[in-house]
């Protein structure tokens, strides 16, 4: 069973033998319906050192990151991170990673700080402030901890993201374009920074578009194309190999032909032969060009020499074809035989061997994980949330509830007076108190989970080590929370036009939680299917309001003629609105059993569709 059931360790895991690799991908694929966004990959980083993946847009570097940080499912082969099976072993292998996205998200309700104590959170990791300060200050956020994350920069936002991957001390960071659209300074500062997480012992894997980046911090460079990796190599073996290295000499004189002994060696007249141009090897002399040209007597004015840049080897093997039908096989052998063995894994075709493993205890200290501190962290965010808004959360559905009193309570209940012997303004309370829990249970929690999914912030939470029960359990419980919040206020507020008699509290306790599992699970199954707003607000329109409002809010099933009498019995808000009538009226038009078993069986159909939905990683990951 995959990103299945598990509690949260008390400690990291023990790192793996010192050989086995950060990363490792044998023969990973990624396809999309008929696409393949990766095509047999294999691939090892080792640790400790930074590796840049390069290619053109849509070559598939994100789609690698995402196998590794779990934000996607391979389609076949294997991944893991420091041994760990990113499937199979999933809160290990993701405790490992911290991911910085290429799309900068931002959850608006919350501060620098809250934000970086949340995200440490979910990984089980009590954020000390001596942490956080060193966080903020190597980033440059120290003057930004109390700010709203809405109030930041594009280029303070990015420095978030950075904070947010490195809170739980990962050994393994992936940067994707982490200073695209930011400042030289930040970009400067982040190259520093890398540095230093390399020294002590942290595993960068970096993909960028801004090619001095790789220059200047990559040990290893591999390059993708079309799903591919073309090849893997110590950058300065790349350069060595494919770059080209220019002298140009400014001749006094210019001469109108080339020495045979420099024309056979590729020299060539530039400028109209004012200019000689020479292209030695990397790292070879040039003595014997040199020469030759002294002998011509060609005197030379000025010596310009041009290095090899990795733009131009990029440029030179982006345009070179993919690997041969030859070279996938070889790379298929490698990943074949590597399936069922331990140790170091070969290289793949092209790949050099670099050195860079750091020495055992370089890595810095990691603070202890809590135990099951990551479903506390998302249950308190998520109530968090719902306070930060109490106009519209607790203060909307108190003013609704007066205004039913006023209009129906006293307007009708002045003709109805009473109903089953129970005066009217006090009938209704029950179904109002249960159209507050069933509106905020639902559109609570669908709101909450498709704003994360729309603003991005859910990657967040997919890359972190809960498991689906524990994310579910998160959701459901801060769900209950809430709605019976606002539950309680809008009884309390009833209460004060028609009196606080309670016949059974308990059973009104335990009606609001089934009914608030019930539509909360339901919200979450309806936002993770949904892809726009329209499509959230459908179900509470078209559904769940016109059944509340035939479900015996304002009026009992006597009421009705015979032929809604019978549409009334189908209706599952009925049987709520009538258990909760039960719990606060000390009566009901349907037997209390009936009403309490339907609760039960619906509140456990719902949530476990909606762990079937989280397992399945339906909308979620890839």
């Amino acid at each position: 069973m995959y990103d299945g059931i598990g509690a949260v360790a008390s400690s990291l895991p023990p790192m793996e033998s010192i050989d086995t690799p950060a990363v490792r991908l044998v023969g990973a694929t990624k396809r999309y319906g008929n696409f393949t966004a990766l095509s047999n990959v294999t691939l090892d980083i080792k640790r400790g050192e930074v590796f840049a993946l390069l290619g053109p847009n849509g070559a598939g570097k994100t789609t690698l990151i995402s196998l590794v940080a779990g934000t996607a499912r391979a389609s076949e082969g294997k991944v893991e991170v420091l041994g760990h099976d990113v499937r199979r072993d999933f809160q290990a292998a993701r405790r490992a990673v911290g991911l910085v996205p290429q799309e900068i998200n931002f959850d608006p309700f919350f501060t620098v700080e809250e934000a970086l104590r949340f995200q440490a959170g979910y990984f089980g990791v009590e954020l000390s402030d001596a942490r956080l300060v060193e966080i903020l200050t190597a980033l440059g956020l120290a003057d930004k901890r109390r700010a709203n994350s809405r109030q930041l920069s594009g280029g303070m936002k990015r420095r978030l993201l950075i904070a947010k991957a490195l809170v739980h001390r990962p050994p393994v960071l992936f940067l994707d374009e982490p200073t695209a659209g930011v400042d030289v300074e930040l970009r400067r500062d982040l190259w520093t920074y890398v540095s230093r997480l390399r020294d002590e012992g942290t595993t960068v894997v970096l993909t960028t578009h801004y090619l001095e980046e790789a220059e200047q911090l990559a040990d290893r460079i591999g390059v993708i194309k079309g799903g591919q990796l073309l090849l893997v190599e110590a950058k300065k073996n790349l350069l060595r190999r494919y770059g080209h290295r220019t002298v140009r000499l400014a001749l006094e004189t210019p001469c109108s032909s080339l020495p045979p002994s420099i024309a056979g060696a590729g020299g060539e007249l530039e400028a109209g032969g004012a200019a000689v141009l020479l292209h030695p090897t990397l790292g070879q002399p040039i003595s014997a060009e040199l020469q030759a040209i002294a002998d011509a007597g060609l005197r030379v004015a000025d010596i310009e020499t041009k290095e090899p840049r990795l733009e131009d080897v990029l440029i030179e093997l982006l345009h070179a074809q993919a690997p041969s039908a030859q070279q996938q096989a070889a790379n298929s052998a490698i990943a074949a035989t590597t399936q069922n063995r331990s140790g170091p894994l070969p290289e793949p075709l092209h790949a050099t061997s670099v050195a860079t493993t750091p020495p055992p205890g370089t890595a810095p200290t990691r603070e202890e994980l809590v135990p099951l501190l990551g479903v506390r962290t998302l249950y308190r965010k998520e109530v968090s949330r719902f306070m930060r808004v109490p106009g519209q959360t607790i203060l909307s559905p108190l003013i609704t509830t007066a205004l039913y009193f006023a209009v129906f309570g006293f307007s009708l209940g002045g003709r109805l007076r009473e109903v089953d012997g129970v005066p009217y303004s006090r009938f209704l309370v029950p179904g109002l108190v249960m159209l507050g829990l069933i509106n905020n249970a639902f559109l609570n929690t669908s709101s909450s989970l498709f704003i994360m999914k729309l603003q991005g912030t859910i990657i967040d939470l997919l890359v972190t080590p809960l498991g689906n029960l524990e994310v579910l359990a998160a959701f459901l419980l801060a769900a209950c929370t809430r709605a019976l919040m606002v539950g309680v206020l809008t009884w309390f507020t009833a209460a004060l036009f028609v009196g606080f008699a309670l016949p059974h509290p308990g059973l009104a306790i335990l009606a609001a939680l089934l009914v608030s599992l019930s539509f909360s699970a339901s919200g979450l199954i309806v936002a993770l299917w949904a892809d726009k707003f329209e499509q959230v607000n459908f179900i509470p329109t078209f559904v769940i309001t016109p059944l509340t409002f035939l479900g015996g809010v304002f009026y009992t099933g006597s009421m009705l003629p015979p032929m809604l009498q019978k549409v009334l019995a189908v209706n599952p808000i009925y049987y709520m609105i009538e258990s909760m009538r039960f719990a606060l009226l000390g009566r009901s038009a349907t037997p209390p059993l009936v009403g309490f078993s339907l609760l039960f069986a619906l509140a456990g159909s719902v949530i476990g569709a909606a762990f079937l939905l989280l397992r399945s990683g339906y909308k979620l990951r890839s």
